[in-house]
């Protein structure tokens, strides 16, 4: 069982379910092709990207629907795109990006986004290769560059006065005064072939670039950074997101990607298929989730995990095309689908999860579930220090942990509320928050201090110390015998004390058990749980309408 199968906590967390359902719709009736996937992009961008394919690779860029080729490489032949930014090369030869307004990270030959562009604008990409390669021969450096028209241009240098002194020379070279200063550009891309050679610079703000397989490559499959993926790429460049690199995929060939890495390959087809349909109509629900970067759904669990072609697996890719265009409805509408590992039994509605009540997200049983699934019995111990820790890292302080309680279920034996006391305060957490709070494997816990009993005494002003667990507590006020499990209540000219004893939630000896079922959110399909109806003999189909309440697999 893969350990990240709950894949959509992150994106709860981001996005309230009841806008997923709303989103959903506007793609009830038309579903998409292909998915666009961000590999590399916002904290996770890249300076540079290598490509290499097989039988050959084309770079270029789509205008009014026509591609148009820029470059070609041949088999086994990498290109590498890099942003035009700030880069120093070590004597080693390792190149490391840096913010020239911090300085340089340590020495080396510097490459910079500002060029000198030699003579006026070429006709075409054509007539700028030959201009460059004219130029070559005198002995400078020299390739074409698209800046909304093709120009020849010189150089990579890091500051004004490098690439001023140098314009002056290549003029006197030239003997020519029709040279000119490039500034930077947050647009800007270069491509180079696997020497570093800089084959072309491509500035615009109508094309992307774009990197394909040639259509010799069966399967048409492009190695990037060294993992294959079908389809092709997109570079884009954002000031949050640079560089972004977009894998544009048919959606049942980015599936293929998709579900063995979000279900072993080895469970039964008709689970198989039941999480293809699932994971395929989750992709059409989220298609545009992240516009703003160009791109549709992650390669990350805030998505779906996906991990190209590498990834693939005989069965799981018969799932997908046993599947193909299915997916799951509800009136009519792109359902919002949620899949997790292990149920314990019993899957989870959603309201005592995430808080949103939705008619297809309800809780039923889940009867063939292996009772040795991953985490079906689980356990985890904390410390009273280490859940203070845990609380102060989150930004609560209550003091030292006096006790831990569950105090609230769901219909289905989730705990909803968490409550922890304190020796300065105390703090409830509802429904998922606690699980989250503390890194659980699923909602469906109890917890067990180690003790037989504990009291604490809590004051009219809301301080709370610690008693000795015996039938008798005296305070300032007057003195009392309490019975375990209850609660004694001391009035005097003071005010009112009130004492609780609990023999499951204060600790005497600082440790707290939690014991559970089930791994996951508990929301919608239990993957241990499909296996199980597969097993016993369901369609596909069938597992999905169990999970999903009322909906309609088409």
């Amino acid at each position: 069982m893969k350990r990240g199968a709950y894949i959509l906590v992150a994106v709860m967390m981001a996005f309230s379910l009841l806008a997923l359902t709303l989103d959903s719709n506007v793609y009830a009736a038309s579903y998409p092709d292909t998915v666009k996937v961000g590999l590399y992009y916002g904290k996770d961008q890249v300076p540079s990207v290598s490509f290499n394919s097989k039988a050959g690779l084309e770079v270029g860029y789509f205008a009014n629907s026509t591609f148009t080729t820029l470059l070609t490489e041949t088999a086994g032949k990498a290109v590498i795109i890099r942003k035009d930014a700030y880069f120093i090369k070590s004597s080693s030869g390792v190149t490391t990006e840096y913010n020239p307004s911090e300085g340089l990270p340590y020495a080396g030959d510097t490459i910079g986004p500002y060029h000198i562009q030699i003579g006026g604008q070429a006709a075409d990409l054509s007539t700028a290769l030959s201009l460059a390669e004219i130029i070559k021969g005198t002995g400078i450096q020299a390739y074409p560059a698209y800046d909304n028209g093709w120009y020849v241009w010189t150089g990579f240098y890091a500051d004004t006065d490098k690439a001023n002194a140098e314009l002056k020379l290549i003029a006197e070279k030239m003997g020519t005064s029709q040279v000119s200063l490039i500034p930077p550009s947050s647009a800007r891309v270069v491509i180079l072939n696997d020497a570093f050679e800089p084959k072309i610079v491509f500035t615009s703000g109508n094309y992307q670039v774009r990197v394909r397989p040639a259509t010799a490559n069966n399967p048409y499959v492009l190695s990037v950074n060294g993992r294959q993926y079908r389809g092709e790429f997109e570079i884009r460049r954002y000031l949050d997101s640079d560089l972004t690199v977009i894998n544009i995929v048919n959606i049942e060939q980015y599936l293929y990607g998709v579900v063995p890495e979000e279900l072993e390959a080895s469970a039964p087809l008709e689970t198989l298929k039941a999480q293809a349909v699932a994971a395929r109509t989750y992709t059409y629900a989220h298609i545009g989730t992240y516009s703003k970067w160009g791109f549709d759904v992650v390669d990350t669990v805030d998505s779906q995990v996906y991990k190209g072609y590498d990834s693939e697996k005989p069965a799981t890719n018969r799932a997908v095309d046993e599947t193909q265009g299915k997916k799951v409805l509800y009136n009519g509408k792109l359902a919002s689908l949620f899949y997790f590992s292990s149920s314990g039994g019993m899957t989870e509605d959603n309201a005592y999860v995430w808080g949103t009540p939705i008619a297809y997200l309800k809780s039923v049983p889940d009867p063939y579930e292996s009772g040795k699934s991953y985490n079906y019995n689980w356990t985890k111990t904390f410390t009273a220090e280490e859940l203070k820790g845990i609380l102060f890292l989150s930004g609560v302080e209550i003091g030292d942990i006096v006790s831990v309680t569950a105090e609230e279920f769901s219909p289905a034996g989730r705990v909803t509320k968490l409550k922890f006391v304190g020796t300065a305060g105390q703090i409830t957490y509802n429904r998922a928050d606690g699980r989250t709070l503390l890194g659980l494997p699923s909602q469906m816990y109890t917890i067990n201090s180690g003790s037989s009993g504990s009291a604490f005494a809590v004051s009219g002003d809301g301080a709370i110390s610690a008693a000795a667990s015996t039938s008798t507590v005296v305070s300032a006020d007057g003195t009392s015998t309490l019975s375990l499990n209850g609660q004694v209540q001391v009035v005097g000219s003071g005010g009112q004390s009130s004492l609780t004893v609990s023999s499951g939630g204060a600790s005497t000896n600082g440790t707290y058990v939690f014991t559970g079922k089930g791994y996951g959110h508990g929301v919608g399909m239990s993957q241990e749980g499909a296996k199980g109806f597969a097993l016993q003999g369901y369609t596909y189909d069938q597992i999905l309408k169990h999970y999903f309440t009322g909906v309609t697999v088409e």
